[in-house]
């Protein structure tokens, strides 16, 4: 997201396959790999915001993601109706 006043965000939402083999077993490897695709969108400016997948299921998904946009658009002095 291109924000005004030069605010560059990117959100991402983050399956098991984000850090765990097709089996389902942890591999340090994928982490690894995520987070230095975080760390590269951060030095070039961006603010991550990451989300599990698992935040945001069909019961609550509507409430987290108002909850998390009235956040960032406060934090970037965007009015929120």
């Amino acid at each position: 997201m291109l924000l005004p006043a030069g605010g560059r965000v990117v959100i991402e939402v983050d399956g098991v396959q984000h850090y765990a083999q097709s089996d389902g077993q942890a591999d340090p490897r994928l982490y690894a790999h995520l987070a230095a695709g975080e760390r590269e969108l951060k030095l070039a400016g961006y603010e991550v915001y990451r989300f599990g997948g698992a935040e945001l299921q069909p019961s609550n998904v509507a409430e987290v993601a108002k909850s998390f946009f009235h956040a960032l658009f406060k934090r970037h002095g965007i009015a929120w109706h």
